[in-house]
């Protein structure tokens, strides 16, 4: 909803009073000519989207709308809360992280959910009603990256017929999720940093600059530290950025997950498909348990939607898993996997005398899959704990 300040029998606030005593959540979006900060706060506190003066509809209103619905989309998309042991542990970093205004940089492969995890940051911060900016970095043009980020003044370049919001202003007083942070441009780095430093930033084109109060979320895929390394990302944004570090495991490492996540996908493929497959066959579960999942859990619902589309019957079958690489041979016992994976741990441990932050890093795994690792094959490392710090 959309309503003016001024009304013909009374005024935008009072109407937004009146709807929400009469439980209307509809999103409401407050217009007026008279832009006065304590309205706007008044507006807010009872629910309201946003305050836009009507000279600043033209540039404000449409990406307002197009965050809504960006939002209303997440709410729906189906979503599964894991339970492992790793997962509970990020939970737990979420909650401690989420009500401070500290940048977050996640960590993990493509498909393991990074944004997701900025989505809960921001759910659960103090800018939960404000808007969740979500940037692919690996999709902004060199030639455009600062326009995108930060805005540009009509005549800027050619091209620029009008003045743009950039999504850094489109991200005032909430979140901004830079994904893909490794794929930013050099000379857009700097203005980056600038930018969450100074808190201000600058229009392409422009000759002032701006405030505006936003919270960065960052994720790669990529070792920035080799990014750095090669001098194609800076080392100055990398510690702004990293002010509090998520590291995402890999689905082949939360093996515990596998299964709940595989019967929750059959669930909304069952809905989509109009279908009634009740669950998975031995050699299909052992499948699902045994593939090494490049992908991750995007891999996986991909994987479990087809396979329910292809059952005919009540049960998925192994001969409907259409995987994107060749599964570990059948033949393999899980217990042989176990012993292997037990002995790459101890070996690494040897290595690094012991510290167990030195062994994960050799490993390429988080210091919590490890100790839920250890503590899962009885690998007691205490002795050796007391000769080197963590």
């Amino acid at each position: 909803m959309l309503a003016d300040m001024r009304l013909p029998d009374g005024d935008g606030i009072a109407l937004l009073e009146e709807l929400r005593k009469h439980g209307r959540n509809n999103p409401y979006i407050v217009m007026t000519d008279y832009d006065k900060v304590p309205t706007a706060v008044r507006s807010m506190k009872l629910g309201a989207e946003d305050y836009i003066p009507k000279k600043l509809i033209e540039d404000n209103l449409f990406p307002l709308l197009k965050n809504l619905r960006k939002r209303m989309e997440r709410q729906e998309a189906p979503i599964y809360e894991r339970q492992s042991a790793a997962f509970r542990e990020i939970d737990h970093k979420i909650k401690l992280v989420a009500t401070t205004n500290m940048s977050v940089l996640i960590l993990g492969e493509s498909g393991t959910g990074k944004e997701h995890i900025a989505e809960k940051i921001h759910a659960r911060s103090k800018r939960a009603g404000k808007p969740f900016i979500a940037v692919d970095c690996g999709l902004l043009s060199k030639e455009l990256a600062a326009s995108e980020l930060f805005g540009h003044e009509k005549g800027a370049f050619t091209g620029a017929e009008s003045k743009k919001q950039g999504f850094w202003e489109e991200a005032a007083r909430g979140t901004l999720f830079l994904n893909e942070i490794g794929n930013l441009p050099p000379e857009v780095q700097q203005m980056l940093l600038r930018a969450l430093e100074a808190k201000r930033y600058r229009p392409t084109g422009g000759s002032k600059d701006k405030k505006a109060d936003v919270r960065i979320i960052a994720a790669t895929n990529e070792d920035l530290q080799a990014a750095i390394a090669e001098k194609r990302f800076r080392a100055d944004l990398y510690q702004r950025l990293k002010e509090y570090t998520i590291q995402i495991p890999p689905l082949r490492e939360c093996k515990e997950d596998i299964m709940p996540l595989a019967d929750f996908f059959r669930q909304f493929a069952n809905e989509e498909f109009e279908k009634q497959v009740k669950g998975f066959d031995t050699e299909a579960k052992k499948r699902l348990l045994t593939y090494t999942w490049s992908g991750n859990v995007r891999e996986l619902r991909r994987v479990v939607r087809m396979a329910v589309l292809h059952t005919e019957g009540y049960t998925v079958t192994a001969d409907t898993l259409e995987f994107d690489e060749e599964p570990l041979a059948n033949d393999v016992p899980s217990l042989a996997l176990e012993k292997m994976e037990k002995s790459q741990i101890l070996r690494a441990l040897e290595q690094a005398d012991g510290n167990r932050k030195l062994a994960a890093e050799l490993l390429g795994i988080g210091r919590t899959t490890l100790y839920s690792k250890m503590k899962l094959f009885g690998i007691d490392n205490k002795e050796q704990d007391k000769n080197t710090a963590d």
